[in-house]
């Protein structure tokens, strides 16, 4: 299990109407794409998106996704903010 900081890079873009979270967050997850995946979850993309919307964790045009190799928290699934709660939405 990695941790990944997923940070906003386009916050002018559309797409974060998809999310609740709109600042930086850590993922503990497998992959990038996971991470990814974990976030888009976790930040309310199922309950907000339409059809054929992208939720703006997914887009490596709008956040950025970097490896955190000397973080071992979040545990695996779990996606914090900054000051370490939880985020599920």
């Amino acid at each position: 299990m990695t941790v990944y900081r997923l940070s906003p890079i386009a916050p002018d873009d559309p797409s974060w109407k998809y999310s609740v979270e709109k600042a930086h967050v850590w993922a503990g997850a497998a992959t990038a794409e996971d991470a990814r995946e974990l976030v888009a979850v976790k930040t309310g993309f199922l309950k907000l998106a339409v059809q054929g919307a992208i939720s703006p964790w997914k887009d490596e045009g709008v956040t950025s996704c970097n490896e955190e190799p000397t973080m071992n928290y979040p545990d695996p699934g779990e996606v914090i903010r900054e000051d370490g709660s939880r985020v599920d939405h």
